[in-house]
Order: structure tokens, then sequence, then C-alpha cells
């Protein structure tokens, strides 16, 4: 691509540095010498099309090209108007067309393509849906200001992990310098150990210290939502629990509901359950009716709702 030059005095980047391109609606660009110099006063046609820009309205180059930043400067004002969502439609067809349109606008109006009809067809939608475009601006301000206050927080939640991270690295580096001159100090003191015995009994009581000091920087981080890693499971499985903070196994009750065995048949007979039931008539034996059959099902109905006592059968008690 060619390098990037004011249109109006022909100055490049090679020559100036320091130059810095600006653009307005039309999508000409100038550098900020040439719109100081033409556009002395608050308006003025631009050098390159005659279209009447305003000096406040130039704003810094982003692309290479004038035309992305001339559609992004259309989109951003066709959407202001456009601005309905997926649920202010009955169907995706629907939504698909309306998407379609925004589309077709910007289009017209960046290539300069029936841009007068373009402009009176969004002057007229803007007139007739003035109320919900109104109720749409509110509530998009509404959902950008709840995700700055979503990214601030987070942002905030960062810094004060960032902080305490640095807190401790001070107290580790404190802890490690009073480590070395407390081994100093034992060194000198226990004369009569060796030097290997003092280390030693020193790592151990460093280990101890250090594992404590592990256990306490893990609850804090976990307290403002530090993430538990493998690392952070090592330590807390190593920390010696109390019986208060013990987890609770649960261990589930089980109850035998089978209920007592059936009487078969011959105990039927025998226990004279069948004086209860009404005798088989010749039409009934004929339909597959049996006293027996019927006992059975009696019997079983009220056995279902029976539980299983062993202290009950003991006693002979069904």
């Amino acid at each position: 691509m060619d390098e990037l030059s004011c249109p109006r005095c022909r100055m490049t980047k090679y020559r100036n540095p320091s130059l810095r391109l600006l653009i307005n609606a039309c999508g000409h660009a100038l550098c900020e010498a040439c719109v100081e110099l033409v556009f002395t006063r608050e308006s003025a046609p631009c050098p390159d099309c005659g279209r009447s820009l305003r000096r406040n309205d130039f704003r810094m180059q982003l692309f290479e090209d004038t035309r992305v930043d001339k559609e992004v400067d259309i989109r951003k004002s066709v959407l202001k108007i456009y601005n309905k969502q997926e649920a202010d439609f009955n169907s995706l067809h629907e939504y698909n067309d309306y998407l379609e349109e925004i589309e077709e606008i910007v289009w017209n109006l960046e290539s300069g393509k029936n841009e007068k009809e373009t402009k009176e067809r969004i002057a007229l939608y803007k007139q007739e849906n003035e109320a919900q475009i109104r109720r749409n601006q509110v509530r998009i301000t509404q959902e950008r200001s709840y995700f700055k206050e979503q990214v601030a927080q987070e942002a905030k939640e960062r810094e004060l992990r960032a902080q305490m991270l640095r807190q401790l690295d001070k107290e580790a580096d404190a802890a490690r310098r009073l480590g070395e001159e407390e081994l100093l100090n034992d060194l000198a003191k226990n004369s009569s150990l060796s030097s290997a015995e003092v280390l030693e009994r020193h790592r151990k009581l460093k280990l101890e210290e250090e594992k404590a000091r592990n256990i306490s920087s893990l609850e804090e981080r976990m307290s403002i939502g530090g993430f538990n890693n493998e690392a952070d499971d090592v330590i807390l499985s190593n920390r010696a629990i109390p019986e208060s903070e013990k987890t609770f196994k649960h261990t589930p009750m089980v109850v035998d509901i089978t209920g007592p065995s059936m009487p078969n048949r011959n105990a039927i007979f025998e226990s004279g359950y069948l004086r209860h039931v009404r005798e088989a008539r010749l039409q009934d034996l004929g339909g597959g009716y049996t006293s027996v059959l019927a006992c059975e099902r009696a019997l079983y109905d009220a056995f279902g709702g029976l539980y299983f006592s062993p202290a009950s059968t003991a006693h002979g008690v069904m």
C-alpha cells in the first residue's frame, strides 16, 4: 500500500515522522496543519469533495484505508437509530431481514448510491419509531454501564490479588533473612553440637513454619477468590485438621421393608384363612375365579404394608 500522505499538501510520513492524519464524515483525510489552515472558521467545504464539514468533527485516522474509517462512522450513526435487538422481533427471520436492511443502508451511504433517498428513509424511520429508539438507547446505555462496572470490579480484584502476592513475597523475603540470622545465632550458641546437627534441626523447624505459612496464605487467597490448583490441594491434604473441622461422613440408614413371608397354600388351608372368603361357584370357576386365588390376593395386600421385625418373629408374632 502507498505511504500515508495528506491529499492536500502532499506531506508524507517519511518527510514528517510526526504527521497525523485526521478524518471527517466524508471519509477524506487531512493532516492537522491543513485542518488548522482550511477550517479557520466553524465550518468549511472539504477540499476533496466539497461537502460542508465542521472542524470539531475531525478525529484521528485509525486505518490506512480511509474507506474503512468512513464505513465505521456511517455504521455508528446508523446503529444509533436502527438499534433494535433480536428480542424485539417475533421471529429470527424478521430479525435477519432487519439486519439486511441495515447493511443496505450502510452500503448506500458509503458508496453514495441513492444517498438522498436513503437519508429520507432513515429520517422517516426515526420519526415513526422515535419512542422505541429512545427506549433502546437507554437500555444500551445501561448495559454498557453494567459491563464497565464489571470490568472495573474485575480489575480491582486483580489489583487486590497482586497486592496480596506482593505482600506475601515481602513477608517471604523477610522470613528468609530472619531465618539466616537465626541459623547464624544457633551456630554460635550451640557450640557443643556439630554444624550438621544444627542445620538439620533448623531445617525441620523451617519446614514446619513454611507449611503453616502456606496454609494461611492459601486460605487468604481462597477468601478473595484465588484459584485452587494441585499444589494447593497438596498443602490442604498435609494440614493437620482439627477434630471440629473434619468432614462429616454420612452413613445411610438401612430399613428392611420386605415384610414377613407369605403363608403357602397348605398353611392357608390349615389355618382357616378360607373361612373368610366366599366359596367359588360353578360360574366363578368358569371365569377363572377360585377361593384360594382371592385369599392370596387379600393376603398379599395385607402383608405388603408390614415391616419385618426380628423381635416380633422371636415371640411368634406374625
